[in-house]
């Protein structure tokens, strides 16, 4: 019998085990001196958390068992532990109440005296030095110790130990170390024959931003794929019913949520980073570790509680499976957060119906750009992602993140009526193939900024744009220069031509008006295309008295054009991201906007689910063994650089077209159920952090997962 199945359109196995149904984990991240761990009032406090698989320290760094290799250093501390034993006693104690143990390991690092007598093993910065935090030496992944000798430890825990499941901690290249400190690109022998191997090229880069640094990052992440994929079949064939949880060739994906000094919050992150690994691997199940600490250097402060809690809630809502991370034992460091956590994960646990085989339901797929992909010049598409995105969040409209990799191997057209790509600097040609696929079948791509365009200037075929006329990106040259937003669309065929504007030479005192931001392609349109929003041209601002001049134009900022059975719409100007300079709901609708109405464009003219609600309710939509699942999340308590206590939300309407009549409930308060006509109306009376709305809507579950 086969232990795995192919996933659908790549070839990447997907191998079924108890991981593909609904679990909460609770992480204890053991300390050396923690070997004498009671592990019966340890697991007394996973199970109140709500937690029925619990992550324990096993090995790697530091043995929590009586290791027999020389690549390991048994805790000293275990000596006054009576048996010695942590792991052998956690796991007996676990299996007496029906818990799962995953046994955490640390291959990053290593004790001096293994270090010294393997130096082939090590990382060696580009001058030549180890890098060396508390005594411990980093690894390469390239190199021995983790390409070999990583396999006689998993054995040996497997050997003495029928753990559930395994997790690797820091399993990559060590450029920065836990202090921050950038050490650069790994120059150790292996990685120099493997760069040169992978690449053709004999230099490596020596840190972010030097010419090959992308080359590089390509080699560190296939290398690290590669070794996840041996691990996992490594572990697949000892033990069929144990699971890896990493990277994307792992059987669990992983993500941590935490925060840091200095990194500003990006209050989506959690969700987008599952909806985004969803949409790529649909077949995996995903695990998101809440760290219960407020950032690594301190680990003895814990996490604003409301801050723990919306990583959850985020987590659980796009279909990812729950786990909290503290230090050390349980009851010991005084994290708040905890209750907040718990409430989450035991809400996963009590609706295991609901979240069974939770997978997005979203007619809009935002595609996030590639970070590394900056052409040097205007940055990334990152900014313009997350305007376009907090812009779908603020305005209900539910969507699924699929990153741009994933274009060319994701059957997109299957999934999404609607992409929006966001400033993308760059597309590949099998990307640019399914976009076409997706469009001629059908589909609607509406493009911002770079999209489409390429460094040349060219614009792909199809596109409603046909070259760029000049790129205006200097501050000096965009002020008091607008886009405006009333008057029809009109034919939009060349910058010069005539429009369904005002003639040229009127004024436009009256006109809605917002501010051109940013960065704009102005691009001369194909004959075919219908524009959108016209460009008024820059006039004096100052003093007051010379403040005039404006006049209408006949240049159109966006341009819409069909291409087969679909539709495509350009707007070259970074909409998303002049929304997150200036806030402006004007501008951030002139986006949004054009996504709805491609949503619209179907006979009833009508969205499969509508909410009621203000701003800071944020709407996904998914689909599971219980029918249609609406998550309602509550970012009222979004402040600054994190989360503090919600403002609760009354008098929410939930309106899902066409399902009058159906069985339909709030998991978490109180609502009542009408029809409305041919609609389902669920009016929730009270939004306070998390609300589900489920309705029985007869249709078949999907999870993505092969049949």
């Amino acid at each position: 019998m086969s232990l795995t199945t192919q996933q659908p359109g790549t070839g990447e196995q997907v191998r079924p085990g108890w991981w593909d149904e609904p679990f909460q984990v609770f992480q204890t991240n053991l300390r050396e001196i923690d070997a004498g761990l009671d592990v019966e009032r340890t697991l007394d406090d996973v199970e109140r958390h709500g937690a029925n698989v619990w992550l324990l320290n096993v090995g790697g760094i530091l043995s929590h068992y009586p290791t027999g290799l020389d690549v390991q250093t048994r805790n000293p501390h275990l000596d006054a532990r009576p048996g010695g034993d942590l792991v052998g006693d956690a796991l007996a104690a676990a299996r007496r109440r029906g818990v799962r143990l995953l046994a955490r390991m640390d291959f990053s690092k290593v004790a001096p005296a293994i270090a010294d007598a393997h130096p082939e093993w090590l990382y060696v910065s580009p001058s030549g030095e180890r890098q060396v935090f508390e005594g411990l030496v980093s690894v390469c992944p390239s190199a021995g110790y983790q390409q070999e000798r990583l396999f006689d430890v998993v054995d040996e825990v497997l050997d003495r130990y029928a753990v559930d499941g395994f997790f690797f901690n820091w399993f990559g290249f060590n450029e920065v170390d836990y202090a921050g400190r950038v050490h650069g690109v790994c120059h150790c022998a292996a990685c120099v024959a493997g760069f040169r191997s992978r690449t053709g090229l004999t230099r490596l880069p020596e840190r972010a931003g030097d010419e090959g640094y992308r080359q590089w990052r390509g080699y560190a992440a296939a290398t690290i794929e590669a070794l996840t994929a041996r691990v996992r079949a490594h572990i697949a064939a000892r033990r069929p019913d144990a699971a890896l949880i990493l990277g994307t060739a792992a059987d669990v994906l992983f993500h941590e949520a935490n925060n840091a000094i200095g990194r500003t919050l990006w209050p989506y992150a959690t969700g987008e980073a599952v909806s985004a690994l969803r949409s790529a691997r649909p077949g995996k199940p995903v695990l998101v570790n809440a760290v219960a600490f407020w950032d690594m250097p301190y680990r003895l402060a814990d996490e604003q509680p409301e801050m723990l809690g919306q990583y959850l809630a985020q987590a659980i809502s796009r279909g990812a499976n729950p786990s909290t991370y503290i230090m050390g034992p349980t009851g010991g460091i005084a994290y708040g957060g905890l209750a907040a956590a718990a409430a989450v994960t035991r809400f996963h646990r009590d609706h295991r119906r609901e979240y069974t085989g939770l997978a997005p339901a979203a007619e809009v797929g935002l595609v996030r750009p590639d970070p590394l992909d900056d052409d040097g010049r205007y940055g990334t598409g990152t900014a313009e992602h997350r305007g376009l995105l907090t812009g779908l969040v603020e305005r209900h409209v539910p969507f699924d993140v699929v990153p741009v990799g994933a274009l060319e191997t994701r059957d997109v057209d299957a999934r999404f009526r609607v992409l929006v790509l966001p400033d993308l600097p760059s597309l590949s040609p099998g990307a640019v193939a399914a976009l076409d696929r997706f469009v001629r079948g059908g589909g609607s791509l509406v493009a911002t900024g770079r999209s489409g365009i390429g460094p040349d200037g060219s614009v792909v075929e199809w596109f409603p744009g046909r070259r760029v006329v000049e790129v205006a990106a200097d501050r000096d040259a965009l002020r008091s220069s607008y886009v405006r937003l009333d008057g029809g669309p009109g034919h939009a065929g060349d910058p010069a031509g005539s429009s369904a504007g005002d003639a040229a030479g009127t004024a436009v005192e009256g006109a809605v008006l917002v501010p051109r931001h940013g960065r704009h392609h102005r691009l001369a349109w194909r004959p075919d295309v219908v524009g959108r929003h016209l460009l008024i041209r820059s006039a004096p601002y100052g003093p007051p008295e010379k403040a005039y001049g404006h006049v209408a134009g006949t240049e159109h900022v966006g341009g819409e054009r069909r291409h087969g059975a679909g539709t495509v719409v350009q707007l070259p100007w970074v909409a998303g991201t002049a929304y997150l300079d200036t806030r402006l709901t004007r501008v951030r609708d002139v986006a949004v906007d054009l996504v709805v109405e491609r949503l619209l464009d179907r006979p009833e003219r009508r969205l499969p689910v509508t909410v009621e609600a203000p701003e800071q309710v944020e709407v996904v939509v998914g689909r599971s063994a219980a029918g249609l699942v609406v998550h309602l999340l509550n970012h009222s308590g979004q402040r600054g650089n994190g989360y503090g206590p919600t403002l609760p939300v009354h008098r929410v309407t939930v309106r899902a077209a066409g399902l009058a009549g159906r069985p339909a409930r709030a998991l978490a308060g109180a609502a009542s159920v009408v029809d409305d006509g041919e609609d389902l109306l669920v009016r929730v009376a009270t939004v306070a952090e998390l609300e589900v709305v489920v309705i029985d809507d007869g249709a078949p579950a999907t999870d993505g997962r092969p049949s």
